[in-house]
């Protein structure tokens, strides 16, 4: 079953209200971790009084901080999309929840401290290994959460169809996957 036609089926005037709360924290949280990878970008000082091609080569000897931020950029988008849209099947609101909010948000800020490690030593196998543990880590937590408001229904709606909940249980994966392959 396509789950985006369950949308408004599972949108009841029954939603606890203090889950806006939480949402309007997690997408600034999001939002912060996605603008902190842009700030260990910037010029090399050695590079601030060359023009045209001396420039141009300067910024690209810079590559494995700009691969570094387009890979960490895109892996926290897939991580908020899918968070994102797997919030939305909520109902019901409690403290584990809001807890185990707050531990994978932790996970989502810390990911710009491993990004600017590897930018600055990519060729470095723990430095590699380090990274990729962290998005791990973070693909666990946000599976713990969905897991935690999934199981018996907990705190989504009754009625959501368990294949949609597989859904998700796979579409979660695919961050610390992705990043396990590269």
């Amino acid at each position: 079953m396509d789950p985006t036609r369950l949308r408004s089926s599972t949108t009841s005037p029954e939603r606890d209200p203090r889950l806006d709360r939480l949402f309007a924290l997690t997408d600034g949280a999001y939002a912060t971790a996605l603008t902190l990878l842009a700030v260990d970008l910037v010029l090399l000082a050695s590079s601030e009084r060359l023009h045209g091609e001396a420039l141009l080569r300067s910024t690209l000897g810079s590559w494995p901080k700009i691969l570094g931020f387009l890979t960490s950029f895109t892996l926290i988008a897939v991580f908020w999309h899918g968070n994102h849209r797997a919030l939305h099947y909520l109902r019901r609101f409690d403290g584990t929840l809001d807890w185990l909010s707050l531990l994978q948000l932790l996970r989502i800020a810390f990911i710009p401290f491993p990004t600017a490690i590897v930018g600055e030593h990519a060729s470095d196998p723990v430095v590699q290994e380090f990274y990729f543990a962290t998005i791990l880590v973070t693909g666990l937590a946000t599976m713990a959460l969905w897991w935690y408001a999934t199981s018996g229904h907990r705190l989504v709606d009754p009625e959501l169809p368990p294949s949609v909940i597989r859904l998700f249980h796979l579409t979660l994966l695919v961050g610390p996957v992705s990043a396990s392959i590269v």
